[in-house]
């Protein structure tokens, strides 16, 4: 009975925080009023470290952006945790991405504004 309830839970749970699964790069998804934001990675992905860029439509300096990546087949063992991106020269969002092996990833991002989340989804690849 318990593992049900744990397993009913589950995928309760899945269903409403997968709410903006599949993002598709250099496409412009709505994050505020009139504030979109795009992400590219700087070459394709491929084990090692690649560069994940975030580019804003407007300027904001009070919205911060963060990801979680892992592969969701092996999750815990390559979480990244909660990491911030850094800004770039150009205002861009940018953060290395760490792919230690090759397989199916996933790097949730967030977005925040004054302690408040503005946005979740996650970007699926396969590496």
């Amino acid at each position: 009975m318990k593992s049900l309830f744990v397993a009913l839970f589950l995928t309760v749970l899945t269903a409403f925080s997968a709410r903006a699964d599949g993002l598709k790069a250099k496409t412009d998804i709505a994050l505020t009023d009139g504030v979109n934001f795009n992400y590219s990675f700087v070459e394709k992905p491929k084990v090692g470290d690649v560069i994940m860029k975030i580019k804003l439509s407007k300027p904001s300096d009070s919205i911060q952006a963060f990801a979680e990546y892992d592969m969701p087949s092996m999750r815990g063992h390559h979480a990244s945790g909660k990491v911030a991106f850094k800004r770039n020269r150009a205002g861009d969002f940018v953060l290395p991405i760490h792919f230690a092996m090759p397989g199916d990833w996933e790097i949730k991002l967030t977005f925040e504004q004054d302690g408040k989340e503005l946005f979740a989804g996650a970007v699926e690849l396969n590496i």
